[in-house]
């Protein structure tokens, strides 16, 4: 029997939320995914997920088995990733088209610094704009993306879910107290990035509020800085958050909800093979990005 589709249509859809998002990603009929996770649960003697018409989530056994199994899944792609990066002498160019942020600017090019690290011979030429890139047309080889999922003009990768955390400093919440729910936020002054609506739940629970911005910035770390001095309320991704919240500087504000993640995309050209280096690298940022966005996720936000 084979365990190992089980565990990757369970995986897909735990990542993407819907039976048909995993059944497209994977190439596979929602039917077939179905009986996929029946027959996981049936074999694991569990419910895994609670389904209804409008909305999916994981029971707390879906949590854990999704952690174990990512981890276990990573573990075994880096090690033959890493055996084919070991093994193939690369050289000539690879074009970035990234994000910036935490993401662009450390995550990927600390994974991209490792294969350069391997093979001296490649050229990089990493670019932070945020124009449109159309990848069967303009010189761009990888592109990385935070967003919604591609379209199918394009081949990629889903690298998984950015976390988000709402933030005030002190001197905020002692001016002007905290929000007791999230359509409070409308009559607090915020610090706002790209989206002009931020959405919270808990539980089957959905609120959509617009945000009053004091203070507009795409980069994450101005938004951190404005929050812990005192300018407002600030939806800030859980990475960049994290030591503010542990030495004090921020604190969370409505704890009991979950701010809705935003997905990145790894993308590439799908109009004819990609030469043999842009497949390795490729290859190697998708698995150690993975990586990277699990491990930046603080537990102390749970």
């Amino acid at each position: 029997m084979d365990h190992l589709s089980e565990i990757q249509a369970f995986l897909a859809i735990a990542d993407l939320g819907s039976f048909t998002k995993a059944a497209d990603h994977l190439s596979l009929s929602r039917s077939r995914i179905s009986q996929l996770i029946s027959r996981l649960e049936d074999r694991l003697g569990v419910m895994l997920m609670h389904r209804t018409t409008r909305s999916l989530t994981l029971t707390p056994e879906g949590e854990q088995f999704r952690s174990g199994c990512r981890q276990g899944i990573q573990h075994l792609e880096q090690a033959e990733a890493s055996l084919k990066l070991m093994s193939t002498r690369l050289s000539g160019p690879v074009r970035i088209n990234s994000v910036g942020g935490v993401f662009g600017e450390t995550f990927l090019s600390k994974a991209l610094a490792e294969v350069v690290s391997e093979h001296p011979e490649l050229t990089v030429r990493l670019n932070y704009s945020s124009s449109l890139i159309d990848l069967n047309r303009d010189p761009v080889d990888l592109v990385l993306r935070i967003g919604k999922e591609p379209g199918h003009q394009v081949a990629s990768a889903h690298l998984g879910e950015i976390q988000h955390v709402l933030c005030a400093s002190p001197k905020f919440v002692n001016l002007n107290g905290f929000p007791q729910t999230p359509k409070d936020l409308e009559q607090f002054r915020t610090i706002t990035g790209t989206p002009k609506t931020w959405e919270l739940t808990r539980g089957q629970e959905i609120q959509v509020v617009a945000p009053k911005s004091c203070w507009h910035s795409p980069s994450s770390q101005a938004q951190r800085i404005a929050s812990e001095q005192g300018l407002g309320i600030a939806r800030l991704l859980t990475a960049v958050a994290q030591e503010s919240l542990i030495e004090g500087r921020l604190l969370r504000v409505l704890p009991d909800w979950q701010v809705e993640p935003t997905q990145l995309w790894l993308l590439w050209s799908s109009q004819g093979d990609l030469p043999k280096r842009i497949q390795m690298v490729r290859d190697h940022l998708r698995l150690r990005l993975i990586n990277l966005i699990s491990d930046s996720r603080w537990d102390g936000l749970a």
